[in-house]
Formats: structure tokens, C-alpha cells, sequence
């Protein structure tokens, strides 16, 4: 694969004009435990979606469901066009287009670096060995961190850590990534490496969906906030709105206490 190619090959997994998300209706149960209530949202092509919450509102259930590592009760799901079904098929090409990134780095320790950021391009997508490695080294080097390639996940800090599950999320070439609270198992002085990461991202124009407690981060880099408690979508504002005036008490209580 030629540099051009990749380049173009990235450029339309990035900026393309898919990665739109509908949720109907959809709800979730845990045994007694209702997850998700009744949820109706529409995530645009492009668009920068973060979402919020209390502990237990259902935030990583929605977005765990939208990719189909959770699988919801009621209610539909369509990504690209595809329903999030129970056809493997359907699922499969899903998970194909959406990249997922989680709090924990869920790296393979006795892999490289590198030989994490190549194994889904070459078993998923059948790409060579040598284009894998190309578009791995592409996006280690975006996420800086390249000069890491051959080191074992043991050899790095959390931060880096979490800064190669992107990048091989990103070797997928996703057009849409799902950030379930990536920073919140990180100490403090490693949280700003990986927002900044996450805020170049988000500057490519790829549908982005992240759940976050970052509240710095919702402000420079959300198109919409979404606010959910109990399982449901309480408020939906943008950034601008949410912060400086949101509609429910529910939320001028949740703020009062995150922003304090």
C-alpha cells in the first residue's frame, strides 16, 4: 500500500459521510435492574457526542449497546444504515466500522505493542502484514507514541497505555469511535496525554461518541451533551447550553457537584 493510498484510504474512513447512530426506543435489564429506559437518540455523521452522568445512569450500557457488546431488549439500533440485530452478519460489519475504546486498556500482554495494533487489520480485514504495519506505525505516530512500537504493554504507563488501545482502535480505520470512560482508570497526571490525544481525534472529522466525567473535554470538543440519569436521557444541550444553563435540576445537581 502506497503512502497516497493509505492516505486517501484514511482520509475517507475519516471524513466520509457515514458514521450515523439511530437509537429507538431502546431499553436494557440486568435481571430486575432496568439499565436503559425508552432511549431515543440520533448521532450525526461527524458529529462529537459526549455523555454524562451519575454512576449507574446507564452511560456505558447505551454506548456498549451500540456496537453490540451488550445486546438491548427492546427497541432498535441502526448503524450506517444496518440494524444491530441479532444476524451475525449485521453485527459483524457493525463492529467492523466502529472502533471501541474502553477504561480498562484491554491490551494483549504478551503482544507488543505493535503486534496489538496489527492483529484485527490482519484477521478482520485480511490486510498483509506489511499494510497492517504501515497503518499501525501511521497511527502510533498519531497518537505519539511510534517510539514505543516493540515494548510490551508491562513497559508502559497507564497513559500510554490507553494511548495505544486508540491507536489500535484506529488501525481499523473506524468511521465511528466509542470512548467508554478512557481516562477514568488513569492517574491524574496521565488523564491530560490521553484528552489530548482524544482532542486531535476529534479534530479529523470522525463520529465520536465518549463517555466522560472530563468536563474540559465536553466544553472544547462536543458538538452535543447528552445528561443521563436512571437509565434515560434527562437533557440534551449543547455545550455551551449544558454548562452555562442547564434545564433540570437534576442536572444543576450533577454539575454543581463535578464542576466544584
Amino acid at each position: 500500500m502506497t503512502n497516497s493510498a493509505l492516505a486517501k484510504e484514511q482520509t475517507a474512513g475519516e471524513n466520509g459521510q457515514s458514521g450515523q447512530i439511530k437509537v429507538v426506543g431502546v431499553g436494557k435489564r440486568f435481571g430486575p435492574f432496568q439499565a436503559l429506559s425508552d432511549v431515543n437518540l440520533e448521532i450525526a455523521s461527524g458529529e462529537k457526542l459526549v455523555i454524562c452522568g451519575p454512576s449507574g445512569s446507564g452511560k456505558s450500557t447505551l454506548i456498549r449497546c451500540m456496537n453490540g457488546i451488550e445486546s438491548h431488549d427492546a427497541g432498535t439500533i441502526v448503524v450506517n444504515g444496518v440494524p444491530l440485530d441479532k444476524v451475525k452478519a449485521n453485527r459483524d460489519q457493525i463492529r467492523r466500522e466502529v472502533g471501541m475504546v474502553f477504561q480498562s486498556f484491554n491490551l494483549f500482554p504478551h503482544m507488543s505493542v505493535l503486534e496489538n495494533c496489527l492483529l484485527a487489520p490482519m484477521s478482520v480485514k485480511g490486510m498483509s502484514r506489511q499494510d497492517a504495519k504501515e497503518v499501525a506505525m501511521h497511527f502510533l505516530s498519531r497518537v505519539r507514541i511510534a517510539e514505543q512500537a516493540l515494548k510490551y504493554p508491562s513497559q508502559l504507563s497507564g497513559g500510554q497505555q490507553q494511548r495505544v488501545a486508540i491507536a489500535r482502535a484506529m488501525c481499523m480505520k473506524p468511521k465511528i469511535l466509542l470512548l467508554d470512560e478512557p481516562t477514568s482508570a488513569l492517574d491524574p497526571e496521565m488523564v491530560k496525554e490521553v484528552l489530548d490525544t482524544m482532542v486531535g481525534l476529534a479534530q479529523g472529522g470522525m463520529t465520536m461518541v465518549c463517555v466522560t466525567h472530563e468536563m474540559g473535554f465536553a466544553r472544547e470538543v462536543a458538538d452535543r451533551v447528552i445528561f443521563m440519569d436512571r437509565g434515560s436521557i434527562v437533557e440534551e444541550a449543547p455545550p455551551e447550553e449544558f454548562f452555562g444553563n442547564p434545564r433540570t435540576p437534576r442536572a444543576q445537581d450533577f454539575l454543581a457537584q463535578i464542576l466544584r
